[in-house]
Formats: structure tokens, C-alpha cells, sequence
């Protein structure tokens, strides 16, 4: 099997190549060529990447090369202010067809697209593959119609098609800014750091599982699926804040309750996993406190500048 990948560099990107190494399986590593991050793409015999940005799919004739799968990771305009613009995130839309139509001109008989729990809005209950959309921002309701938008097309040429959509992952591979990232920095360093009162039902899955599934999806997905991916365990953030802090082995007090919640906070986070685990047999192996001591093991000093707004709901939700 060969599977090609854009956003190879994001966090998921990367688990998922990791992945498929593991698996002895061919990878397709679409990069933008001048990305800060492109030393994260594994460096084996099972790995080629191919340069080339968002908004270059289309020039792409197909390399020479052909692929089974294809995987959309590539999104952009994901910081706070680009997540909320409109015409910034219908860029993205277009990038999806883009990657559909690349996919077809490489041969691919599967296409799976990233999608994110921001499409269904602030459900305030488990996130079952018939739970209603309803997403509030630009971003997640760009996700929606790049989702829906691939599935027609994927039909008109005769493609299989998944959809993911991402709660929260977390891993060695987080950007500084989200809410662990910058909590193990400020708990080994004793600074400061504000939070909401940390209330919500959150659902995190570790970066390699999170790889996993995606593998698990391009070899076993059925046809026409929308999955949701997490641990499919919902805790209360305080405690995963507080777990953070023992395994640090900190006497780190955060500021629980110092901003309110946002206006689309979301106050209950957790997938339903059981479809996924059904037609895969894909299944969460890394518990949350192994994933933090997989971060932990990772230096990360480039993490004492964070736009404090990011926490008024409570951690910056990742896709």
C-alpha cells in the first residue's frame, strides 16, 4: 500500500507516517518547501516528500507517482484570528477539492479528509456518527462543507471516501500555545498561568493513537463514513490540568476560573468511538498520563510565549 499525505509536518501528519513505517507502508509526504518544521518527517526508505504547498495541488501532474490512499491533513489559517475569518477559511475548502482531485489524478481509490469536533458547534453530548452538525465559527463550518463538498466529488469519480473528525490530540509534536504544551512549561517553571474553571467533559487521545487510527481508517474504513476520533474517555480538564502537574512533580497552582468561558466554548467533549473501533478494530493503546510522560521527555523551551486569550475557554482546541 501506498498513502499519500498532505500536512505532513502537523503533528498527525508525522504520527501518521510514524505509523506507517511501522506498517512497511509507502508514503507520499506532501510539505510546503520552505516549512519550518519538515525536520519532523520521519527519514526512511518507506518515506518520499514531494514539495509543495496548499495552493499548489493543482499544478501537481502526479510525480511520477501513484498511490493507493490519500490523506488531508493540510489546513492553514488556523490561529485564533484565521480561524475566524471567513474568506480565509473558504481557502481551505478549495484546498480539499484540490486534494480530491489530486488524489484521483495519483490513482488513489480512497480519499479521507480531517475533519473536527468544531462542525457540531457545543452538542453537550457524546459525539455519535449521527449526532447534528452544528458548527458556530468559520472554521468549523468551513471543515463541514470541505467535508461534504469531497464526498460529492469523490462519488462523481468513483472514489471511496471517510471523513475523521478530530477532538483533541496532544503529543510531543503540540504546537507551543495549546493548553498542555504551555502547562508543562509554566509547572517545571513555576510562572503563572490563567485559566477558566476548567469544567468542561474533555476527551484527549495521544498523537500516536490518533496516527494509528488514520492507518486504521485508509485500510478498513467503510465507504462513505464520518467517524469521530478520541480516547472516547471524558474527564473533567481540571483533572488532566492536575495530572499534568503530578507528573511533572510540581507544587505549580494554576489560576482555575481567572477568564470566563467563550460565548462556543464547548462544556461536553467526548467522541463515541464505537463505529471506528467496529469496522477497524482500531483501539486506544496510550492512556493519558503515558502521553504526558512522552511530553515531559521532550524539552520544549521555546514555550514562554503564548497569547494568554487562548485559555479563556479553557485550552486552545487543536482541529
Amino acid at each position: 500500500m501506498t498513502i499519500a499525505i498532505t500536512g505532513a509536518t502537523s503533528m498527525i501528519g508525522v504520527a501518521t507516517i510514524k505509523e506507517c513505517i511501522k506498517q512497511h507502508i509507502n508514503v507520499i509526504a506532501f510539505a510546503r518547501n520552505d516549512s519550518l518544521n519538515i525536520s519532523r518527517v520521519p527519514k526512511s526508505e518507506y518515506v518520499k516528500v514531494i514539495a509543495c504547498d496548499l495552493g499548489g495541488m493543482g499544478e501537481v501532474k502526479g510525480c511520477g507517482l501513484s498511490a493507493d490512499v490519500f490523506i488531508h491533513f493540510g489546513w492553514t489559517f488556523t490561529d485564533k484570528v484565521g480561524r475566524n475569518d471567513p474568506a480565509k477559511q473558504m481557502m481551505n475548502v478549495q484546498f480539499t477539492l484540490d486534494a480530491v482531485s489530486l488524489a484521483n489524478r495519483l490513482g488513489c481509490k480512497k480519499f479521507i479528509g480531517a475533519g473536527s469536533q468544531a462542525e457540531y458547534g457545543t452538542p453537550n453530548t457524546i459525539l455519535k456518527d449521527d449526532t447534528p452538525v452544528n458548527p458556530l465559527i468559520p472554521y468549523g463550518i468551513a471543515k463541514y462543507a470541505a467535508g461534504r463538498f469531497a464526498k460529492i466529488e469523490c462519488e462523481k469519480i468513483g472514489m471511496e471516501y471517510n471523513w475523521v473528525r478530530i477532538l483533541s490530540v496532544y503529543g510531543e509534536h503540540d504546537n507551543k500555545g495549546t493548553l498542555l504544551s504551555q502547562l508543562l512549561y509554566n509547572a517545571k517553571n513555576n510562572l503563572l498561568m490563567g485559566l477558566s474553571g476548567c469544567e468542561q467533559i474533555w476527551d484527549y487521545l495521544h498523537e500516536d493513537d490518533a496516527g494509528a487510527a488514520f492507518v486504521a481508517v485508509a485500510k478498513k474504513g467503510v465507504d462513505g463514513r464520518v467517524y469521530n476520533l478520541g480516547s472516547g474517555i471524558g474527564r473533567p480538564l481540571k483533572e488532566y490540568v492536575q495530572e499534568v502537574i503530578t507528573t511533572v512533580d510540581s507544587k505549580y497552582n494554576p489560576d482555575f476560573g481567572k477568564y470566563p468561558y467563550s460565548p462556543t466554548q464547548p462544556m461536553y467533549l467526548v467522541a463515541d468511538i464505537s463505529v471506528l473501533t467496529e469496522d477497524t478494530g482500531w483501539k486506544p493503546k496510550i492512556d493519558f498520563k503515558e502521553g504526558i510522560e512522552k511530553m515531559v521527555s521532550v524539552e520544549k523551551d521555546d514555550m514562554n510565549t503564548v497569547d494568554v486569550s487562548l485559555y479563556m475557554g479553557g485550552g486552545k482546541v487543536q482541529l
